[in-house]
This record gives structure tokens, C-alpha cells and sequence, in this order.
């Protein structure tokens, strides 16, 4: 991947619409995105995938570009409201993207829901990890720590946008308390782990129900509450490509 890259699937033939942004988290890609934006499509929604180097550049660089996207769709006439759907350090650089875009402030009737899965939203596990002289070399993660003046600790929340939070019970990236943030409409907890929440079936459908009503429905029988796993899922987390065909 050698650049942020978009993938747009454009809704059906209609005027007014609804245009969702969903991203990528750490040590991942666009592609792991595409069974939910596929949903998305399918639902109606102009579907926009947005891809960034992960492993390059601090969340703040990454957030900058993404607010580009951000005000050149808040000027699209057609456009009634920007949804985010996001995963891990992704969903950070959503909320970095909104806050620094002021999109609450100038354009509040296009703010729409902020949906994010497992994200590290008071800091993550793997900010623990001894990088020694290699520290400089991954800013995102200083950005990420767990302790209260990190980056990721000190970055406002919305105050436009409603926030759903989908957390994954077996994660040994984020932890469940680290993935709630003040203000949240919705949280709840699925049995699966961090890499496989964003290709889990009930986390896609309270994905689509979260943008379409603002929760999750507790008493719905799709919902998942968390639950023990005796044992850890095998997680793969796929690698970063060097390059991406942007479709």
C-alpha cells in the first residue's frame, strides 16, 4: 500500500442519501472491511472503504487526510448525513478525524452515528510491548497508551455524533473497559475476538441497526452478551500489503 486509498461503492439510482466511511484498524487493511461494507451497500448506504498504512504515520496524520474526505463530502448536496464505521486504532483516527474536521460545528444536521469495534479508546494492550530503540519508529502506539495524558486519553469525544461501541469478549488487544467512552449511546459485548468481530455476523447486523436506529437492542435475540470462552480463538491478523488496488 503505498498511499490512503478509497474504495466507493455508490448507492442505488436515488437522490438523497446516506454516505458511511468505514475503516481499517492496526496491522490491517481495507479488505477486512469488505463483508460489512458489502451490508452496507446492500442497505442503501453509499459505502465509502477509506484505507490508510497502518503501520506508517501517527493517527494524527492519518486523521488529517481523513478529514479532506470529510469536507469534501460535507459539500456534496445529496449527501444527508456521514456515518463512520470503524475498527480498532481506525475507529481512534475516525474521532480524531471529527473532532479536527469541526464538522459538529459547522455542518451538525450531516452528523450522523459513529460506530466502533473494539476499539482502544482508553489505550491498548500492545502499548506495553518493549520497543526499545524501535519506539520512534511506531508513533501510533505512544498515541494509543493506556496512562490518562496519552494521545488517545485526551482526545475530545463527540458531542454531535451518537456512538455505538462493539467490544469483543476473548481481545487481547483492547480490553472490554477500554473500549467504552463517556457519552456512548450503546455498548455491548460479542463472544469472538478482536481480528474476527469486524466478519462476525451479529456484529455486522447490529452494525446496521445501530446506523438505521441509534442502538443495539439488548432485548433482541442477536444480541450476544459476553460470555466465557475456555479457550482463545486462534486469531490471524493479516498482513499489510504493500500495495492495494483501489476498486
Amino acid at each position: 500500500m503505498t498511499g490512503h486509498q478509497l474504495k466507493l461503492v455508490p448507492p442505488p439510482e436515488q437522490d438523497a442519501h446516506d454516505l458511511v466511511i468505514v475503516t481499517h484498524g492496526f496491522l490491517s487493511n481495507g479488505r477486512s472491511m469488505d463483508p460489512i461494507a458489502d451490508q452496507l451497500s446492500d442497505a442503501g448506504y453509499e459505502t465509502l472503504v477509506w484505507e490508510y498504512p497502518s503501520l506508517r504515520g501517527s493517527v494524527l496524520s492519518h486523521a488529517s487526510r481523513l478529514v479532506r474526505v470529510i469536507r469534501e463530502s460535507m459539500v456534496r448536496p445529496e449527501i444527508r448525513q456521514i456515518h463512520f464505521v470503524a475498527h480498532s486504532m481506525g475507529g481512534i483516527i475516525a474521532r480524531a478525524a471529527i473532532s479536527t474536521s469541526h464538522i459538529e460545528t459547522f455542518a451538525a444536521e450531516r452528523c450522523g452515528r459513529l460506530l466502533m469495534m473494539a476499539p482502544p479508546n482508553k489505550g491498548s494492550w500492545l502499548t506495553r510491548m518493549p520497543l526499545g530503540p524501535f519506539r520512534g519508529w511506531f508513533p501510533q502506539l505512544a498515541e494509543m497508551g493506556e496512562h490518562e495524558r496519552s494521545f488517545v486519553n485526551q482526545l475530545p469525544r463527540p458531542h454531535v455524533y451518537e456512538v455505538g461501541v462493539l467490544a469483543a469478549a476473548q481481545d487481547w488487544i483492547v480490553s472490554e473497559p477500554a473500549t467504552h467512552l463517556d457519552g456512548q449511546s450503546a455498548h455491548t459485548t460479542l463472544a469472538t475476538s478482536h481480528q474476527r468481530l469486524v466478519q462476525h455476523p451479529t456484529a455486522i447486523e447490529l452494525t446496521l441497526r445501530f446506523l438505521a436506529e441509534g442502538h443495539f437492542d439488548a432485548e433482541s435475540s442477536v444480541t450476544e452478551p459476553a460470555r466465557q470462552l475456555t479457550q482463545p480463538e486462534h486469531q490471524e491478523v493479516p498482513r499489510e500489503e504493500a500495495t492495494r488496488r483501489a476498486a
